[in-house]
């Protein structure tokens, strides 16, 4: 697991299952939502988070699927000074999955709902804990080649390789 962001070398390129240097994805195309919203399942963790969705993706690698209990999450990233805890329970709880990154649940229901690495400036939620789902739509799909074999994906354009070259 990365030390400096979520999925630092991971591929981004829907037609690859190796490791390369990340594609960062901005949602540019999408309309900018000012303010999102977010919580766990029981509503004691809430959050709002502020800006462009960044980074669309699923992630099928050991940890992801075992604290969900699925063969894969979506995670969302925002600039971390734009987060804010904003329910009864403050801020989740945060167990450390590796030694440079956190993950943050509610210490109620169980909810995964952060990933922050110790070094950025990102923080990623988890895509379906987002009241407004919009611009959130999967462009990459880390360690692909860990998920399981009956999981079948398409991937959103990453708008940053579909624009046509300059004449």
């Amino acid at each position: 697991m990365p030390s400096s962001s979520h999925r630092s070398g991971q591929t981004t390129d829907p037609t690859s299952t190796s490791a390369s240097a990340p594609d960062t994805y901005r949602a540019t195309d999408v309309p900018a939502v000012a303010l999102r919203t977010g919580r766990c399942q029981c509503g004691h963790i809430v959050y709002q988070v502020e800006g462009i969705p960044d980074d669309p993706h699923l992630c099928s690698c050991r940890h992801e699927t075992r604290i969900s209990g699925g063969p894969a999450v979506l995670w969302v990233g925002f600039r971390k000074d734009g987060l804010t805890w904003t329910g009864p329970g403050g801020e989740p709880t945060w167990y450390a999955t590796w030694p440079t990154l956190r993950r943050g649940f509610c210490p109620r229901c169980g909810t995964h709902l952060a990933s922050l690495a110790d070094d950025s400036d990102m923080i990623m939620v988890t895509g379906f804990s987002l009241d407004d789902r919009s611009g959130t739509d999967p462009v990459g799909h880390s360690y692909r080649d860990e998920a399981v074999p009956w999981i079948s994906i398409t991937l959103a354009p990453d708008p940053q390789r579909s624009v046509a070259p300059s004449q």
